[in-house]
């Protein structure tokens, strides 16, 4: 255990699995005292108690971050009990793939919501705390495909490269306040969120949940604009960037393993 963030104050959406429990469990470690939110309490107790005995401190919030009075009761919270947030980390999010006249409008609404409205809602309540104390970091967990387009993933890839542009555009605003901006860009990574998403092809691993945070919690000490977990996602999305016809070539021959896969997840 180290104590760079110690008696720092980090609050987590999506803090219950995943990314997110990993994530609180990584800056427990050094430290933090992390607030978890998320809807299943269950899973959040869980992961606070995995933070406990890691030698941090935790706390759980029942929040869903479609809602606009949960997102200020969490901010609220945080300032109530502890007078400051250091670290806020935008985690939650939601997938839904598939044709896009046959995807539900529901699910449409629902990834905007979560992937979209919430980080920005919540950067846009912590943001003055963070200006008063001229220090604060906000990280946005968005994806490889906020870099790259996938087909039957077009809603999803839309909400990830929203917070692509988000994320920049927030860094270079902030950047005189003593604030700063991460945007994280995660391959395929072994969560129940990416269950049966077809990657085999596209020059991408599958990291772990811990390797996601690792990097996450790094990029936060070093302050950095962006952070990739594998060199592949590096290298793809910046492929994509510049070769784009490429990659289209390359995602034409794995079309109908892609639409398998959709299909698979959506009725599993």
């Amino acid at each position: 255990m180290t104590d760079h963030f110690k008696d720092q104050v980090v609050v987590i959406t999506g803090g219950g699995r995943g990314i997110g429990r990993a994530t609180a469990l990584e800056f427990a470690c050094e430290g933090a005292t992390v607030l978890l939110a998320g809807r299943r309490m269950d899973a959040l107790e869980t992961a606070a108690n995995e933070c406990r005995h890691s030698g941090g401190q935790a706390e759980i919030v029942h929040c869903d971050v479609a809602k606009d009075d949960d997102l200020r009761a969490l901010i609220g919270r945080a300032i109530a009990h502890h007078g400051k947030i250091d670290v806020l980390v935008n985690n939650a999010g939601v997938i839904s793939g598939g044709r896009l006249d046959e995807i539900p409008g529901e699910d449409i609404g629902r990834m905007v919501g979560v992937n979209i409205w919430a980080p920005i809602r919540l950067a846009q309540l912590a943001l003055p705390h963070m200006r008063e104390a001229k220090r604060g970091t906000i990280v946005n967990v968005s994806s490889v495909a906020g870099r790259m387009g996938l087909p039957y993933y077009a809603t999803y890839c839309a909400s990830k490269y929203a917070m692509r542009g988000f994320s920049e555009a927030l860094r270079r605003e902030v950047a005189r306040d003593g604030v700063h901006v991460v945007a994280v860009y995660p391959g395929p990574t072994a969560t129940d969120l990416m269950e049966n998403v077809e990657v085999d092809g596209l020059g991408l691993s599958v990291a772990t949940a811990q390797q996601v945070a690792q990097a996450l919690v790094r990029g936060v000490r070093w302050h950095q604009p962006e952070v990739f977990i594998g060199i592949g996602e590096s290298i793809v999305s910046r492929w994509n960037d510049l070769l784009p016809w490429t990659v289209d070539y390359t995602v034409d021959f794995m079309r109908e393993r892609m639409h398998a896969a959709v299909h698979k997840q959506r009725t599993t």
